[in-house]
């Protein structure tokens, strides 16, 4: 306990102890502050009907005996009150809205509940950074553009009175009609001096600017800039600015509130000043629900902010606001590795000073605005370029998704009964590929952005995660091949391709081998001969699967004989594929007989699509079985790059996981840049299946985006992203509560990524399904609009992450008892914690870092020049399943 702390508990008896036998009722509480300074609250009835000098001099009298009294150290000030007075005049917050004050305040007792679902008008946001220079004023500009944009009804205030910025920016955009220039310096000053009149009137301090765009900018500079300027902004000192929050009116607040009602906006962006001073302390706590913290990630800065988010938080405790963002400007252009640097640097600041919000991620709270050199050459900030603003667009979507949407093409005759009929049609099918019917594959297949590349015979190999969509693209062209090519056609006329299964999944009809057959193999011919393997397992697919090949007189008589049955047994074709194997003449032999295969598919005009599939899981999944695997396909895939381009008619198709094809190391790997495509989901693909099922389920939504928006399932390849996110909006609304400052669509897609960036399919549809029965169940309507609310969505995440932990429980089981350890840590964690629940170290324990990397579970955090430990997060999306907790989280 420190000397302070003990001090103050002394204090806290003493005086309890003597007002009790006069008042057994009495109450003292002494709060200190965070530089040790101590607040003092008494409550008795000896204080009635006397002045405070009286109760003073009372409480004195017994502080005397312990030598102080309540105008020494550390006394900083105190309420002396009867307990009707504290009734109607609760505990002692702030002050003022100062610097000092703030920090200077005790902490509060019961800090403010919030609430996070209702969007505000107007917003007030204010811009503030510790050190100038860092394009605060510039962001601050560009983000109101492109607001005004979107339709809003936006205005700035330069609060930046010393030096101002935007002011200066926009003088050459502003529609002036008085030969006086008026400004928030004006006002302040003349509503000190005569309260009472309405001298400059609000409608002179406010300028339009001329906008090229259907929205609406309005600018409250700081005021005509001359002499007379640097004589008003002197008066305005500490003294002043405690009298305007003394007195009666006070003229900062009331400028708030004449803009607000002169202009009716949706959002007021404030330009605060740097540093600690008055003005800042004000735009940012008083005036500000949401503020944007512009920094550079230096020492500097970081120390310097610190204060700043005490403060905050202090403030945000009594008051509720405001909110925080961090805008990291202007971030130069290094190297990768150095930027990462910076930027986990930036996430462990944010997460132990300010705290993760529920339901956040760190990634959320703040924005990169790269160094632009084209930025600091704009003589105008109106008509900026779409390219210059792109790096702006975060920020200003955060702004936007904590205000009302704008949305009355959709709102328009929408009732009750219609989003209840959505919800009761509404279905979501969030099946594996190897637990969906044959025959339903078409239904659930969807076809996006890769699809038309996948088609080109030059892709060989096909990478992505697990739950990427390989496996049911392997499914449509091998099981629905006449669907498989209706849906290429508008790409590629394929009627004259066969596609056949050259390894799968053992239900596949055919000579499909499982892991014990390729155990047995390699047991019996040794560890090098999967080359061989390969063509021969290729001929066996390729002559049983096509009848007429049989008949020519190139091929292994044995060969014809096994395949002339239905389901030839596995045993046999094993001992078939060694016997060809060890064979002088095997590889010849089997070569020969390919390229007899390949001119008759010439001659008959046909070409084959040879699919493997099932690669990952079809050697077992023992520490040898791992082994035998790397060793196998990199045979495989070196195989093809040797012998596949002389081939005219026979094409692969290789679908492979990411994680195994970057642990393969083979001659020639590099060649295979030109014939890969690695499978990932952007987000217009995600938005089309979500957008597919639901229409296919919803005849009812169905129909109103038909009308509303000219959306229909045949159409969803055709249509933008932003209509893609648009037509969402009756499934699950624009936002998910003001406070998270996030898009709808923002939240979900980055909670269905991994440490890859990978997005799952699956998890998106599996999270949508579960919301729906929480929809269900909820025993009040949120909206009549929005068929899901926030809630329901948020609620479902633990379950989409615990599904998604034993998916990849399944994919890797080699990582599961690692995985399993993780439950009910922290994240980050740091390596020589890994190493103590993992019972590893040393080269295992590096291992298995990069394997839980490359399954997308970890990601590093630590920066280049950090000493040991290394430190690690676990992706979002893994996080509750493995009943894990962030740390910062508030």
């Amino acid at each position: 306990m420190t000397h302070s702390t003990q001090f103050s508990q002394q204090i806290e008896d003493h005086v309890i102890n003597s007002l009790k036998s006069e008042d057994p009722d009495a109450q003292v509480k002494i709060k200190p502050t965070s530089l040790g300074w101590l607040k003092i609250r008494v409550i008795t009835h000896l204080f009635a009907n006397h002045p405070l000098e009286w109760r003073e001099q009372k409480i004195d009298s017994f502080l005397e005996t312990i030598n102080t009294n309540l105008g020494q150290y550390p006394i900083a000030g105190y309420e002396l009150l009867t307990p009707q007075e504290a009734t109607e005049k609760p505990s002692a917050t702030i002050q003022l809205p100062l610097w000092s004050d703030l920090l200077m305040a005790p902490e509060s007792d019961q800090p403010i509940q919030i609430d996070e679902d209702s969007p505000k008008r107007p917003l007030v946001v204010t811009f503030y950074s510790f050190k100038g220079g860092v394009g605060r004023s510039t962001a601050l500009g560009l983000v109101a553009s492109i607001l005004a944009r979107r339709n809003r009804r936006v205005v700035m205030v330069d609060f930046d009175l010393e030096a101002p910025g935007i002011s200066i920016m926009f003088r050459s955009d502003t529609e002036t009609f008085n030969e006086e220039t008026y400004g928030v310096l004006d006002y302040l000053h003349q509503r000190y001096l005569t309260p009472e009149q309405n001298i400059p009137p609000i409608e002179s301090c406010i300028y339009p600017i001329n906008l090229p765009t259907r929205g609406e900018l309005f600018l409250v500079p700081v005021g005509e800039y001359n002499e007379n300027y640097i004589h008003r902004l002197a008066d305005l000192d500490r003294h002043r600015l405690e009298k305007f929050y003394q007195g009666e009116t006070n003229p900062v607040n009331q400028l708030m509130e004449d803009i607000k009602t002169q202009i009716n906006p949706d959002v007021i962006l404030i330009d605060a000043r740097p540093g600690f001073n008055d003005t800042s302390a004000i735009a940012l706590f008083d005036l500000a629900d949401t503020g944007i913290l512009c920094f550079s990630p230096t020492d500097q800065s970081f120390e310097g902010l610190r204060w700043v988010v005490k403060g905050v938080r202090k403030h945000r405790d009594y008051e509720g606001k405001p909110d925080l963002r961090f805008l990291l400007t202007p971030m130069p252009l290094v190297a990768p590795e150095q930027r990462q640097t910076w930027l986990t640097r930036v996430e462990d600041w944010i997460e132990e000073n300010w705290g993760l919000p529920s339901e956040t991620t760190v990634g959320e709270l703040y924005y990169e605005i790269p160094y632009n050199p084209s930025i600091t050459t704009l003589s105008s900030l109106i008509g900026v370029p779409r390219s210059l603003l792109n790096d702006y667009l975060q920020i200003a979507d955060a702004i936007d998704a904590s205000l009302p949407d704008i949305k009355p093409e959709l709102e328009k005759d929408e009732t009750s009964e219609k989003r209840k009929s959505i919800l009761k049609q509404l279905s979501f099918d969030a099946a594996t590929a190897q637990e969906i019917e044959a025959d339903n594959i078409p239904n659930i297949f969807h076809r996006t952005e890769d699809f038309p590349r996948f088609l080109s015979n030059k892709n060989w190999l096909i990478r992505g995660a697990k739950g990427t969509g390989k496996s049911l693209l392997f499914r449509l062209f091998v099981e629905q091949s006449q669907k498989a090519k209706e849906l290429a056609h508008s790409e590629v006329n394929l009627s004259n391709v066969n596609f056949l299964a050259a390894h799968g999944q053992p239900r596949l009809p055919g000579p499909i081998l499982e892991s014990n057959d390729l155990a047995s193999y390699e047991q019996q011919v040794g560890e090098n001969s999967w080359s061989i393997f390969w063509l021969n397992y290729a001929l066996l697919q390729l002559c049983y699967s096509i009848p007429e090949l049989r008949s020519l007189p190139e091929l292994d008589q044995q060969l014809v004989a096994l395949i002339d049955q239905d389901n030839p047994p596995h045993s046999p074709i094993v001992e078939w594929l060694v016997h060809r194997t060890q064979s002088p003449q095997a590889g010849s032999q089997a070569a020969d007989e390919l390229r007899a295969i390949d001119r008759w598919l010439q001659e008959n005009k046909e070409v084959v699509w040879l699919l493997y599939d099932e690669l990952d899981a079809g050697f077992g999944s023992t520490p040898k079985d791992y082994v035998r695997r790397k060793q196998a396909l990199g045979a495989l895939l070196a195989w093809w790059l040797e012998s596949g381009t002389s081939l005219r008619c026979i094409v692969p198709k290789i679908f492979l996981r990411e994680d195994i094809w970057n642990q393969l190391n083979f001659t020639n790997k590099g060649h295979y840049t030109g014939r890969s495509l690695q499978l990932r989901w952007d987000e217009a693909d995600l938005w089309r299946l979500v957008l597919r099922q639901a229409l296919t389920s919803s005849a009812t939504l169905s129909q109103f985006l038909e009308q509303k928006l000219g959306v229909t399932v045949a159409r969803l390849n055709a249509i933008e992203l932003e209509q893609l996110r648009t037509s969402l909006y009756p499934l699950w609304g624009e936002r998910m509560g003001r406070t998270k400052k996030a898009y709808t669509y923002n939240w979900v897609r980055t909670r269905i990524a991994d440490g890859q960036k990978n997005c799952f399919p699956r998890s998106l549809v599996l999270l949508l399904q579960e919301a729906v029965k929480r929809e269900k169940d909820f025993s009040t309507e949120y909206s009549k609009e929005i068929v899901l609310r926030p809630k329901a969505l948020i609620d479902s995440f633990p379950y989409v992450s615990e599904q998604r932990v034993d998916e990849v429980r399944n994919e890797y089981p080699e990582l599961q008892v690692y995985l399993d350890r993780l439950r009910t840590e922290r994240s980050p964690i740091d390596e020589e914690r890994l190493a103590e629940i993992w019972k590893v170290e040393d080269n295992e324990l590096t291992e298995t870092i990069r394997d839980m990397i490359e399954a997308g579970i970890l990601t590093e955090r630590s920066r280049a020049n950090d000493p040991p430990p290394r430190v690690y997060a676990v992706a979002e999306l893994y996080l509750y399943g493995l009943n894990m907790v962030r740390k910062g989280q508030r």
